[in-house]
């Protein structure tokens, strides 16, 4: 049962059974209680905790607490869950990861300050489900950028595919390659009065780090022959009072929100879906694909889903490869699938919270699709407000809730990674 909690001054207290580990930390994990130590072979051998230090333009500058930055360093956690498990369902902790609620208030000693009058909690919660090795990887960067202008965050949920080179590396390269955009230096430098280009340019910084993630990717793809590593990515990004939504594949990112005339911070929320899945029988992805030679095809033995094919198969097949296929049309990586139509152009949302349709934003839940199959985004906001209104982790609630109903319903339980941040 590895996890692990990061504390800042205010925080709610740890949820459960999680030990705190105070940031930053670069030493290995505590023991958490009730967790045998041992080799990669215990099923329940905690994952390490990373924390990253990144200067506030020139990407990695080392470890935590190893900075030769004279900027003050921007704190990542990365997540991912090292252990195999066979475990049931019946019982889901043997491979869980969790983060506690953290609450980032100004004047943190630990956590870089947020702006005075926005506090806001993030909890991550991960697990293993029945597959034999994790796949996701999260990335949780509660402050970053240093001005001290206006919050600014950023969360990314990486679900990987044909094994975890693909959302290891993006979990790693997302953050530099942000940092490395001429768009989001000019952003950092954007003086007040010039606020209206602040929509702009946080959209174009978001496409140079997909792109620049991707084509970094690609290398590493074919320096280790990983032809078809890919992951999904949903990223938000948490600027003032803008929330930057961007997404490749079938990750979703849903927010909670009061509407207009609720009259009460208790009322129940509405839960908005505010990124749609990329899947390859949607007319402008299919016409894509068979524009670059792919296919869209239906496989009868995965429930008659459409998956993107690099040309005929068969043919493939005859002359020695071993193609494969995708459920979703938009990824990073899959290098030998890029030039059958799969593309990483992401859409990006800008969503300006204050706004008639977003007055009163509660919640925001980014998710790997092992959540979004048995849970529709108004369950998972009404999980995330009971969860908080009961003093619990929102994100944990949200896991658990998705590996009962899998149980209930007699299937498979994927890989479940969920972010959830609450606005206060």
């Amino acid at each position: 049962r590895g996890c692990a909690a990061a504390h800042a001054p205010g925080h709610r207290g740890c949820f459960g059974r999680y030990m705190p580990v105070a940031l930053p930390s670069t030493t290995a994990p505590p023991r958490p209680i009730g967790t045998p130590l041992g080799g990669r072979s215990s099923s329940c051998r905690p994952r390490k905790v990373l924390l990253q230090a990144y200067g506030k333009e020139d990407g990695v500058s080392g470890l935590a607490g190893g900075s030769s930055s004279s900027s003050r360093p921007v704190y990542v956690e990365h997540g991912r869950a090292g252990a195999r498990t066979s475990g049931s369902l019946a019982s889901p902790s043997r491979s869980e990861v969790s983060v506690s609620s953290t609450r980032l208030e100004a004047g943190s000693e630990e956590i870089p300050p947020m702006r005075p009058g926005t506090p806001f909690t993030v909890s991550a919660y991960q697990h293993m489900g029945d597959r034999k090795t994790q796949e996701d990887r999260y990335t949780v960067v509660p402050k970053l950028d240093s001005d001290g202008r206006s919050t600014c965050a950023f969360f990314g949920v990486f679900d990987g595919t044909v094994g975890d080179f693909a959302s290891d590396n993006v979990k790693d390269l997302v953050v530099p390659k942000l940092l490395e955009s001429p768009n989001w230096k000019a952003l950092r430098h954007l003086p007040i009065a010039r606020a209206n280009d602040q929509e702009r340019l946080l959209e174009s910084a978001l496409r140079d780090m997909y792109r620049t993630v991707d084509e970094s990717l690609l290398v590493r793809c074919a320096q280790s022959t990983q032809h078809y590593a890919t992951c999904t990515s949903v990223t938000l990004m948490v600027m003032g009072d803008l929330l930057a939504v961007g997404h490749l594949g079938d990750s979703r990112i849903v927010l909670g929100k009061e509407e207009a005339g609720a009259g009460s911070s208790g009322a129940e929320l509405t839960g908005e879906q505010v990124t749609m899945d990329h899947k390859p029988d949607q007319e402008p992805e299919r016409q894509r694909i068979e524009q670059c030679g792919g296919m869209v095809e239906r496989l009868q033995n995965h429930a008659n889903k459409p998956f993107i094919r690099g040309g005929d198969f068969t043919m493939r097949k005859a002359l020695g490869e071993q193609p494969m296929q995708l459920q979703y049309s938009r990824a990073f990586g899959a290098k030998d699938l890029k030039m059958f139509g799969l593309s990483s152009v992401p859409d990006i949302r800008i969503i300006r919270m204050g706004s008639p349709q977003y007055r009163h934003v509660r919640f925001a839940i980014l998710a790997s699709d092992g959540l979004w199959d048995v849970t529709s985004a108004q369950q998972a906001v009404t999980i995330a407000q009971k969860a908080v209104n009961e003093d619990s982790n929102p994100a944990e609630a949200l896991v658990r809730n998705a590996l009962l109903e899998q149980s209930r319903r007699k299937a498979r339980a994927d890989n479940i990674t969920a972010i959830c941040i609450q606005f206060d």
